[in-house]
C-alpha cells in the first residue's frame, strides 16, 4: 500500500488489489486507522498530508477504479473524462467559480450517488486537457466553451474570460473550438459575443 500510494496518492481497491492487496486488508487497514476513507472503494494513506483535491480525484479515480493514472494519461489511452467547467475553472484560477459541486464530462452518462458530482456526456479530446494534481483538467480555451455550453451566467464566463487574458489565453485556439463546437443558436451566439477577440 505505501507503494500504491507513493504512486497515485488518492487509490482504489481495485488498484490494491492489483497489487496483490486485497479487499478485506484494504478495510482492516481503514479500521485500524493506516487508512483514510475518501469514498466508498477509495482511500489515502493516513500520513499523507489531505488536500481539497481528495474528493476530486477519488470521483474521477473510480470511473476506471482498475486503472493506474498512467495508463489512463497517453493519448492512445484517452478514455475522455476530464473535469470540466466551473470546477476546471476553478482549479485553472479563472473566474468566480467554486470547486463544488464537481463538474465532470465523459463521452457517455455515468450514474452517481455522490450529490457533489455532476456528471455530464460530452466529448473532449485529449489535446483539450492537461493533467493537474494527477487528473485531467480541461484546458483553459476548452474550460471557457463548457462554461457556455453548461449554462453559466454570461457576466460569470466574462469574468473568467479576462483573467484568462491575462494567464495567457490561446485566442486563436478558442476561436477554432467555438467554431468546431456543435451547440444551440443561442449558445454559439452568447460564445460568439464574448468571446470576441479584443485588438
Amino acid at each position: 500500500m505505501n507503494e500504491l500510494s507513493a504512486s497515485e496518492g488518492v487509490f482504489t481497491t481495485a488498484q490494491a488489489l492489483r497489487f496483490g492487496v486485497p479487499r478485506n486488508v484494504v478495510a482492516k487497514a481503514c479500521e485500524a486507522g493506516g487508512l483514510v476513507r475518501i469514498a466508498h472503494g477509495a482511500y489515502r494513506m493516513a500520513g499523507t498530508p489531505a488536500s481539497q483535491l481528495d474528493d476530486l480525484v477519488a470521483i474521477w479515480k473510480l470511473t476506471d477504479p482498475s486503472k493506474m493514472t498512467h495508463e489512463r494519461m497517453p493519448v492512445a489511452a484517452w478514455d475522455g473524462v476530464a473535469v470540466a467547467g466551473s470546477t476546471a475553472a476553478s482549479i485553472l484560477g479563472i473566474g468566480d467559480f467554486y470547486l463544488s459541486p464537481y463538474r465532470i464530462l465523459a463521452p457517455r452518462r455515468f450514474g452517481s450517488r455522490n450529490t457533489e458530482t455532476r456528471f455530464g456526456a460530452r466529448s473532449i479530446q485529449r489535446d483539450d486537457v492537461s493533467f493537474v494534481h494527477g487528473i485531467p483538467v480541461t484546458r483553459t480555451e476548452r474550460t471557457l466553451i463548457d462554461l457556455v455550453l453548461d449554462g453559466e451566467d454570461p457576466s460569470l464566463v466574462q469574468d473568467a474570460l479576462s483573467d484568462a487574458r491575462v494567464k495567457g489565453l490561446d485566442e486563436e485556439r478558442l476561436e477554432h473550438l467555438v467554431s468546431q463546437t456543435k451547440a444551440s443558436t443561442k449558445a454559439k451566439k452568447t460564445m460568439e459575443r464574448l468571446f470576441e477577440r479584443k485588438e
